[in-house]
């Protein structure tokens, strides 16, 4: 006799005695009700297939869980100081041993405010073109209420296979697919930012096609996102010092509902209207903490919390003044391999949160 106990099944019994009721499309002695099943939508079954929900990158609610990737002994290759600026090496010196330090402070910083932190291993380092860098950067995925979509990477052809280390994880984690950027498509994760349960910024640029987000945006409108302006970017030429980003996550983000916090550089003149109309308060990153710390690309706990880089004293103290809970985070460890602390951050499990219309009632 077997006896089914799964936490994530509503069952509680043998086998052989399992209602045929709860079976959505059963009439006693007739075929499956194809009509009644065909209604019911993919996040209804969601926790009912998978054991839980996901959309850690799908609005502002409380995050629960996270995936960091532990840096591979790769990245610090004398391969890469062939061509700093081509392997996009934004620091002269790479510190290996403190880029792991800085991971595991992150990681009990994280679990220090409740989050459940998942350790991904890189198992595959070679890409479609040859030895892959920039393998840690977990924020290379976007997670959705259903599940996870997989980018086509745009900003460099070293980075091209990471995928296959992403589909092995969620496939032990079991956590769905919901769908790879596949064609002539290009869409990185870094181009879309949450801005409440409905609502995602999205970037169109270097690293979004027209293609790509086409293709992402299809999936985003089936799992609840309802408004999704969409952002005209610059990019990286010919030197960092001459500015320009891939993602607009370095330069946007909104750390309360109705509250952004912004490089206004590089923010389109349409998405600012968008932010403006819908009575947005916009708080401005300073310049040089934009070009030295990026405090934009910040981790957003709940609304009204996030964590940002320490040394960003002056965008610190605007966000406080805004009424928002601040919890700074040395980020000088992990800058040595990446940008900053939401680039790294595989944001997979958050609460419901507040909507556009929750903002409209304020």
């Amino acid at each position: 006799m077997t006896i089914y106990r799964d936490p994530k099944r509503e069952y509680r019994g043998r086998l052989e005695d399992y209602p045929l009721e709860n079976y959505p499309d059963y009439e006693p002695g007739r075929p499956p009700r194809t009509e009644k099943l065909a209604g019911v939508d993919y996040l209804d079954e969601v926790r009912r297939e998978w054991g839980k929900t996901w959309g850690g990158t799908q609005g502002i609610g409380r995050l629960r869980e996270v995936a960091l990737i532990r840096p591979h002994p790769q990245e610090a290759s004398p391969l890469w100081q062939k061509d700093p600026n081509f392997f996009l090496l934004r620091r002269s010196t790479f510190d290996f041993d403190r880029l792991l330090k800085g991971f595991d402070e992150y990681a009990s910083l994280l679990e220090s405010e409740g989050v459940t932190v998942h350790w991904m291993e890189v198992e595959e380092t070679w890409g479609a073109y040859g030895p892959m860098r920039k393998m840690f950067m977990g924020g290379a995925i976007c997670a959705l209420k259903g599940g996870v979509i997989l980018p086509r990477f745009g900003q460099n052809s070293y980075i091209r296979g990471r995928n296959v280390n992403l589909q092995k994880f969620f496939a032990k984690i079991n956590c769905p697919i919901l769908h790879t950027v596949h064609g002539t498509g290009i869409c990185e994760p870094g181009v879309f930012v949450p801005i409440a349960e409905d609502a995602i910024l999205a970037g169109l640029g270097s690293s979004a096609n027209e293609d790509g987000l086409e293709q992402v945006l299809q999936v985003m409108r089936r799992n609840g996102v309802r408004d999704v302006p969409v952002a005209h970017y610059t990019t990286i030429h010919d030197s960092f010092e001459s500015g320009g980003e891939f993602h607009i996550d370095m330069y946007f983000s909104v750390v309360d509902l109705g509250v952004a916090f912004l490089y206004p550089g590089y923010l389109d003149y349409a998405v600012y209207r968008w932010l403006v109309e819908r009575g947005f308060r916009i708080i401005e990153v300073p310049r040089d903490e934009h070009h030295l710390y990026w405090p934009a690309n910040l981790v957003i706990l709940e609304p009204g919390k996030v964590i940002m880089p320490a040394q960003a004293r002056e965008s610190i103290r605007r966000v406080r003044e805004a009424g928002v809970k601040v919890i700074e985070f040395d980020t000088s460890g992990i800058m040595a391999g990446t940008n900053g602390i939401r680039c790294i951050t595989m944001q997979l499990v958050r609460d419901q949160g507040p909507g556009l219309d929750d903002l409209k009632r304020r």
